[in-house]
């Protein structure tokens, strides 16, 4: 194998793919493999749950295929000025040479890196940036149990309603919080429903581009994600996610308004005096007037006041959240007004980015007796 390369194109062929590197006990798995072919160099990584294949031009001199260590070749290219250098193996060393530098690397066989699945066939398309999107302003609210795996994924499901065009909708849950998207997507010509494991979407969010479509396919339990400029097989969870739909709240008895930016301002300060372990910060409402406050034994207490626009069955309502998860669902909303309904202090709160109400995100409340 011997191809010349330009530093930054190599780097970033490099970084995809290494997303998928993991630390586990077989060697193979912590190493890149490396094909020149034709007109550039294919590099895979995986985990065996989740496999990466990026691609970068280059002249290929020579084809051919080593397996090296991800971590060490990421830093070698990181380190090299830019430009071009040249890259060849003999047997199961690899050479590195630029100017004045040069490394020589030594790797495993091609023969002893896993089988890469094959291509599923695409159901659908959309832009890496909407793809990206829903995920991001999910996967915080996803479980990392490892009692209640179930809940530790993306729900990614195609929805055919009634009289309506098809969309394509993500969930996520950990039990004490629930974030639902719904996109509509009318190329989307069959229904399906998947769970994606969350370290899979981690890793998808951050080798997408915000250019460029994404295709989707499935087959079996794997699903399958393709741009120009990687591939992404993920193995799906064979597991039953909860009925979402079920502890959505589908009424209120009181609803008001906030502007989005003085909300998570004013949480921010507040909870700096919230105990450590709860992070709890209290809503009082009153009329057109909330009261956010905090308070930690020996330490002190906070108090910050915001005025809003309240409408509903009752005008008056004090319920207490975890600061650091309201927060996580307040940073990825969009748009200046924050909408939250609320029924009493042991329920569920909804909280909607007003003019964009394609987003909810569901919150479970600390029970006032409990603090």
């Amino acid at each position: 194998m011997k191809v010349i390369c330009e530093k930054d194109k190599a780097l970033e062929g490099v970084r995809i793919a290494q997303n998928a590197i993991t630390s586990a006990t077989l060697p193979i798995l912590s190493h890149l493999l490396l094909s020149a072919k034709q007109k550039g160099v294919e590099v895979t990584a995986t985990n065996l749950e989740t496999t990466i294949c990026s691609f970068f031009e280059a002249t290929v001199e020579e084809e051919g295929s080593i397996c090296l260590p991800g971590e060490k070749l990421y830093s070698i290219l990181r380190e090299l000025p830019p430009g071009k250098f040249s890259f060849e193996t003999d047997n199961t060393k690899s050479f590195i040479r630029m100017d004045k530098i040069s490394f020589t690397l030594v790797g495993i066989s091609s023969e002893e890196f896993p089988e890469v699945p094959p291509e599923a066939k695409t159901i659908f398309s959309m832009p890496q940036s909407t793809f990206q999107e829903i995920l991001v302003k999910t996967m915080f609210s996803a479980g990392q149990d490892e009692v209640r795996q179930n809940l530790n994924c993306v729900l990614l499901e195609a929805l055919f309603e009634k009289e309506e065009k098809p969309s394509l909708r993500a969930v996520t849950t950990d039990g004490r919080r629930l974030s639902w998207i719904t996109v509509p997507y009318p190329s989307i010509s069959e229904p399906f429903k998947i769970l994606i494991p969350l370290k899979a979407a981690r890793e998808l969010t951050k080798i997408l581009s915000s250019e460029g479509d994404i295709e989707i396919g499935l087959e079996e339990n794997r699903a399958f994600f393709k741009t120009s400029r990687f591939s992404f097989f993920s193995q799906l969870m064979e597991a039953k996610f909860p009925d979402y739909r079920g502890v959505i709240p589908k009424d209120y008895k009181v609803r008001f308004e906030v502007e989005r930016d003085n909300f998570i301002a004013a949480i921010k300060r507040v909870s700096l005096l919230s105990e450590q372990q709860s992070r709890l910060v209290r809503f009082h409402l009153e009329e057109d007037l909330l009261d956010i406050t905090a308070a930690s034994a020996g330490v002190g207490t906070a108090l910050e006041k915001l005025p809003v626009k309240t409408e509903g069955e009752i005008r008056k309502i004090e319920i207490s959240f975890n600061a650091a998860f309201l927060l996580e669902a307040l940073r990825v909303m969009e748009g200046d007004v924050i909408e939250i309904r609320l029924i009493d202090q042991e329920s569920p709160g909804v909280f909607y980015p007003k003019t964009h109400r394609n987003y909810m995100h569901i919150l479970m409340p600390v029970k006032l007796r409990e603090e």
